[in-house]
């Protein structure tokens, strides 16, 4: 049997999915930034929303050490589209059509399914 080239560094299920939480928060949050940042032209919450992207994916790296990749990335994708798509209607004014509502709960019961398939 040949080797894995990484060896298995699995970590607790409670701490991937904490690593995964902390990722979808950091990766709202930075979008939200860069929201704020008008297309770059205002460059401190630009630079800003582009650190917490990156945080995001770093922690999103940690969380697939303890789970699948499938459903870590299922989760992140799927969490911070709805998550994002709250904050945009309620901070940034932004309207979400019936179509999107549906497509949204569309979202969640993928990753609900993916999850318990």
């Amino acid at each position: 049997m040949i080797a894995p080239l990484v060896p298995n560094l699995m970590m607790p299920q409670t701490l991937a999915i904490a690593w995964l939480a902390l990722a979808v928060v950091l990766e709202v949050s930075g979008s939200c930034l860069l929201k704020l940042s008008d297309g770059m032209r205002r460059r401190l919450p630009g630079l800003l929303g582009i650190v917490l992207v990156i945080g995001a994916f770093a922690a999103l790296a940690q969380a697939i050490r303890g789970m699948d990749l499938s459903v870590a990335y299922a989760v992140w994708g799927g969490a911070g589209l709805v998550i994002t798509a709250l904050v945009g209607a309620l901070a940034f004014g932004q309207r979400i059509r019936p179509t999107g509502w549906a497509g949204i709960g569309l979202v969640i019961v993928g990753v609900v399914a993916l999850k318990l398939l």
